[in-house]
């Protein structure tokens, strides 16, 4: 912020001059410099200096906040709502928090796209929030959702009311990604009754997103940092880390985001040093490691069945999975929370079964 003349009757153009003249320029420079020096060096009043800093601390200095307004602040703005499974909330101290990004990694197949399915669910059905869902992998359809749906214990007026509370949105690219993080900006989305809301189809208005889940963000940012050339990448990747903070804080909004794990003495490195155990470490590098307030891990419980599709064209196709489906869940990383194991329980119905249930 630049020195201008009367903005206090002491700082006249004159006096303006003489201090530009031993390199003052703006009210930084005036902050740094010793008064009396200052008033010596450039033949100015020192009251006039004195007074000159008073008007700038008043006009450019940030007011103190007390500890207990911010308390009061946070009280006020930050929700936390249930994720459905008691385990979990204990583990979560309380469940998924607004504000906060927090990130499911874990091996394919392990259930990621599972869990964030059951929190989207019990948020639109039993908090009546409304969630978007970004999915660049195409992987979200009724295949994968009947066996929670089916699952539910509530008629199917009340599930289809819950799921258009869903807004669904593709992305192909991490570009696509960004552009529907404005969607939990606006403050109300264009739905379509029925079912998951794809698409532009509209059949009312909602409230303001208060959960958005990305399923996955390893599929759109690996192709960027992995090349050989990855300044790009890493920079979008911060750019990204960036956006999703933004959105959870000045929004209040709880972000999900699903990453990959991968082994870290995996590969040839492992053949030649014999690790027994590799150690498991999420993607997207060590920059984003620091980016997520709260990590879980996810692996699921060996002697349960994920709901496996194999070559899958009709529900028919699908092999029917064991209910329900048990998830190790550990906490790798929280700034608020403790770490921590536990082993979270999601039902599921049998495809066949529930397939079988609507044809009689």
């Amino acid at each position: 912020m630049r020195l201008a003349a009367g903005a206090c009757p002491s700082l006249t153009g004159e006096v303006v001059a003489k201090l530009e003249a031993q390199g003052v320029r703006g009210v930084r420079d005036l902050m740094l410099r010793d008064c009396e020096d200052l008033a010596r060096e450039a033949s100015v009043s020192y009251r006039e200096l004195r007074s000159i800093r008073r008007v700038a601390i008043t006009h450019h200095s940030v007011f103190a906040v007390s500890g207990r307004e911010l308390l009061q602040e946070a009280i006020c703005t930050t929700k936390v709502f249930s994720t459905s499974c008691k385990m979990l909330d204990k583990l979560l101290e309380g469940g998924l928090t607004t504000g906060e990004v927090m990130e499911v990694c874990g091996a394919s197949g392990e259930g990621k796209t599972t869990l964030c399915l059951q929190l989207a669910l019990h948020a639109a059905l039993e908090q009546g929030l409304c969630v978007l869902f970004v999915d660049p992998v195409g992987g979200l359809n009724h295949l994968t959702m009947n066996p929670l749906v089916e699952a539910l214990p509530h008629d199917s007026q009340v599930v289809d009311n819950a799921l258009s509370r869903i807004k669904v949105t593709g992305a192909s690219d991490i570009w696509e990604v960004f552009a529907a993080l404005r969607i939990a900006t606006q403050p109300f989305i264009p739905v379509r009754c029925g079912r998951l809301s794809k698409g532009g189809a509209q059949g009312g208005n909602l409230g303001k997103i208060k959960l958005v889940i990305i399923d996955s963000l390893a599929s759109v940012m690996l192709p960027l940092i992995t090349k050989e050339d990855s300044k790009q990448g890493l920079a979008i990747l911060n750019q990204l880390a960036v956006r999703l903070k933004t959105v959870a804080k000045e929004h209040q909004v709880a972000v999900v985001v699903v990453n990959n794990a991968v082994q870290a003495g995996s590969g040839h490195n492992n053949l030649q040093h014999h690790t027994p155990k590799p150690k498991w470490m999420p993607t997207l590098g060590r920059f984003w490691r620091s980016v997520p307030h709260i990590r879980l891990y996810v692996k699921r419980v060996r002697g349960t069945d994920p709901p496996v599709i194999v070559n899958a064209t009709s529900e028919d196709d699908c092999l029917a999975p064991k209910s329900p489906l048990k998830l190790n869940v550990a906490v790798w990383k929280g700034t608020r929370i403790k770490t921590g194991k536990a082993v979270v329980t999601l039902p599921l119905a049998s495809l066949r079964q529930s397939s079988s249930e609507s044809s009689s």
